[in-house]
């Protein structure tokens, strides 16, 4: 199920130049705005060796920047640009298309999805 929710979202975020995974990256960043780099590889799913790959393409397209930590210098935090921010609440529009495919193509009524959003939000905010 998550490779057929994937394939219907790629063509959405492909049209704003990005991957499954640049586009989970900036979500994340989005929402943990003083988060490392070893933090966001953990959260994402995201090998380090990659991740550096990607940080590096977000920076030199302007949506992201990596500053040092005032408190410990070891440490990089990495944080949305303006650019980033506008280009993550695409992608909240686009995911937004993109359930709606999903949700067309499984057939769901009215009353599945209404089920089916209690859950996601029960799992979501379930401890770990």
């Amino acid at each position: 199920m998550f490779v057929k929710a994937t394939d219907l979202g790629m063509p959405h975020l492909a049209k704003i130049g990005l991957t499954t995974k640049e586009s989970t990256i900036i979500e994340f960043v989005g929402n943990n705005p003083e988060a490392s780099q070893k933090e966001i590889a953990r959260e994402t799913g995201t090998k380090q060796s990659l991740l550096v790959t990607i940080l590096d393409s977000l920076t030199e397209r302007g949506l992201l920047v990596r500053e040092r930590s005032a408190v410990d210098r070891r440490r990089q935090h990495v944080r949305l640009t303006k650019a980033g921010e506008g280009l993550r609440a695409s992608i909240k529009e686009l995911q937004h298309v993109s359930n709606g495919d999903l949700i067309e193509a499984a057939g769901l009524t009215a009353e599945e999805v209404e089920t089916l959003v209690y859950l996601m939000q029960k799992i979501a905010n379930s401890p770990n």
